[in-house]
């Protein structure tokens, strides 16, 4: 089956829910999943570091996407697991460094350079509120408040979480160095699982 174009997806994909019965393939949901971390994506160009905290849980919600359309492409997982995982991306990056070759499909120089993304893609996934939370952890993420362990004052992304610190940081290169691996992996999505 060919790729479908955006916006013509079979429509039982589009409007089947998370556990509902569907006639779409696992390939029309994987091309799914791409088209809305696209989207995820789009909007963390937007945002930028003007918001850190945002930009961090933009970024985090478009790699668990691609991950999850790229597994699903290329049968790596199915369309239940897929639904109820949040450690999708730390799976792709798992397979990306098992197989260093696919990161030169990425462009020129990819697989130096993209070495030091792929940790920090797995640290946003820690930082998830459903990972927080299926790991029994009440402390920093990227969506919610939560309680300093330590102090018991109340922290929110926006002003603690370290992550959020870093991407806006006017010194530092990770936030232009993520949003340049989010691109190329969506730009080459289909290539990297075989």
């Amino acid at each position: 089956m060919g790729r479908p174009e955006e916006g013509q997806l079979n429509v039982a994909a589009q409007s089947a829910s998370w556990g509902g019965e569907s006639s779409a393939s696992r390939e029309e949901w994987g091309y799914a999943y791409l088209a809305q971390a696209r989207s995820d994506l789009a909007a963390a160009v937007k945002v930028g570091v003007d918001e850190p905290s945002v930009l961090a849980m933009l970024l985090q919600m478009t790699f668990e996407k691609a991950a999850k359309g790229i597994l699903l492409i290329g049968r790596r997982i199915d369309v239940d697991r897929a639904a109820s995982t949040h450690v999708a991306a730390s799976l792709l990056v798992a397979h990306l460094k098992r197989e260093p070759d696919r990161l030169r499909l990425l462009g020129a120089g990819a697989a130096a350079a993209y070495r030091t993304v792929l940790p920090f893609v797995v640290e946003l996934e820690r930082l998830n509120p459903a990972t927080v939370r299926a790991l029994g952890h009440r402390s920093d993420q990227l969506e919610y408040p939560w309680s300093d362990g330590q102090t018991g004052s109340i922290c929110w992304p926006a002003r603690d979480l370290q992550v959020a610190v870093r991407l806006g940081d006017p010194r530092s290169t990770e936030a232009s160095r993520l949003l340049r691996f989010a691109h190329a992996l969506l730009a080459h999505a289909t290539e990297l699982v075989s």
